[in-house]
């Protein structure tokens, strides 16, 4: 076997591979003996056709079967010979096969960076988030509670907003009705922006049981592309006007927020224990992202393209499923969402995982039992029966071994602290919880 390298751009290989015409010979000739005497050829007996006629007419389909099967095994020797480890499954390209001639392929991939070295953080300085719940954190999230459990009766006057409809419509696009574009006795509440932009608005100051009719135009960014920046008339009716009004802050609130023992004081409770749980996994995601792009900032690494494009093609999936659902399935098809929606976090991951990898080797750090059956607990402590989701988790191994990723970041974290400076930094609940809404 003939091999050559190539060094294409980057960390892009290609391998040029030879097999010797006599190695595949040699198999084709002993698998077309092992056929022979099974063979069935017009105007022989069923197999008593001549060798010479079984290899003139099994020849081709046998020397490309052999060929075929000779790329695994001679490229992952050829690796091996040029200690190379791709970074994602070599492109293999054959060449022409012809009978009775040497056998040439060739296999394109990316390699992982040579020699990589993870520089620590000596005394590089990293941001580290400190916050904590407090009264008023947890009486804000109360009253937000009771404003999204508001008690609605029937009023007879126009809608004004805040109200909660029932409504009746169908929607036009160029005058004839579109699919899913109609609906009977659907609730909406004016002022959510549920709908698209200027859709409830338009019930503002009409009355119930008169049939109106409103032209909107659907956002360029809409997610049906039949429907993006199209304008369209809905004809509607209300059957119902609701005004809602915000419930008393009782025991009543208590248990109809499923807390059945301890009344507002439980609840109050109950309340800052889920933001406390919150908080803490914000924090810890914010604080863990901080420290791995202090990392990239001190190690500039090549990165491989393939397991970018890799990357980009799982965030358009992830995308997809954002938009249409979490359902899976194997007819999915995920639409050509622009590249550059995804690349800078595609790349991100990759060199954070890169470097992860690498600095994991570097200290043989390890996952010990006794922290992923603590965060297990931790995890099983917010449900209302941590036994059986702890029971859950244990079920699969999959299922702890996701736990033990999460352990293992933490300890990297860890590990990576050690030689860096930390900025502690305060903020309150609100800044780390919703800083995506700001």
């Amino acid at each position: 076997m003939q091999v050559s390298v190539e060094k294409l751009t980057g960390l892009k290989r290609k391998l040029n591979i030879l097999v010797p015409a006599e190695t595949l010979a040699a198999e084709v000739n002993s698998r077309l003996k092992k056929i022979a005497p099974t063979v069935n050829m017009h105007g022989f007996r069923a197999g008593k056709a001549p060798f010479s006629a079984v290899k003139k007419k099994y020849m081709r389909a046998v020397w490309d079967e052999v060929a075929r099967e000779m790329v695994e095994p001679t490229l992952r020797d050829a690796l091996v010979k040029h200690e190379l480890t791709p970074a994602e499954t070599p492109y293999v390209d054959l060449e022409v096969l012809e009978v009775s001639s040497d056998f040439k392929y060739s296999a394109t991939f990316d390699v992982f960076p040579e020699n990589m070295q993870v520089n620590e953080l000596d005394n590089a300085k990293v941001d580290i988030i400190e916050s904590s719940v407090q009264d008023e954190d947890v009486e804000r999230i109360l009253e937000r509670l009771r404003s999204e459990n508001k008690v609605w009766h029937d009023v007879e006057r126009a809608a004004v907003d805040g109200d909660k409809l029932e409504i009746d419509f169908e929607g036009f696009l160029d005058d004839k009705p579109f699919a899913g574009g109609s609906a009977d006795n659907m609730s909406i509440i004016i002022g959510s922006k549920r709908m698209i932009p200027g859709f409830e608005e338009a019930f503002i100051g009409a009355e119930k049981g008169k049939p109106f009719e409103f032209n909107i135009c659907f956002p360029a960014d809409y997610h049906e592309a039949k429907l993006a920046g199209k304008d369209t008339k809905f004809k509607v009716v209300i059957n119902k006007i609701m005004e809602g009004s915000i419930p008393a802050l009782d025991n009543a609130f208590a248990e109809s927020m499923n807390i059945k023992e301890g009344g507002v004081t439980a609840l109050r409770q109950d309340i800052k224990d889920n933001m406390i749980r919150e908080l803490e996994r914000n924090v810890s995601i914010k604080n863990r992202r901080h420290v791995f792009d202090k990392l990239r900032e001190h190690n500039k690494i090549e990165l491989p393209q393939s397991l970018i494009e890799r990357e980009i093609k799982h965030l358009q999936h992830e995308m997809y499923h954002k938009l249409f659902g979490n359902e899976h399935s194997e007819h999915e098809k995920i639409p050509d969402f622009p590249r550059e929606l995804f690349e800078e976090d595609a790349t991100r991951r990759v060199h954070v995982g890169l470097l992860f990898a690498e600095y994991v080797k570097k200290h043989a750090l390890v996952v010990d039992k006794e922290r992923v059956d603590a965060m297990i607990n931790k995890m099983a402590g917010a449900y209302e029966d941590p036994a059986e989701l702890r029971a859950w988790y244990y079920e699969k191994d999959e299922r702890v071994a996701e736990v033990e990723a999460l352990v293992l970041e933490e300890i990297v974290v860890e590990k990576i602290l050690e030689n860096a400076t930390i900025v502690k930094k305060t903020m309150c609940y609100d800044e780390v919880v919703n800083a995506e809404a700001r």
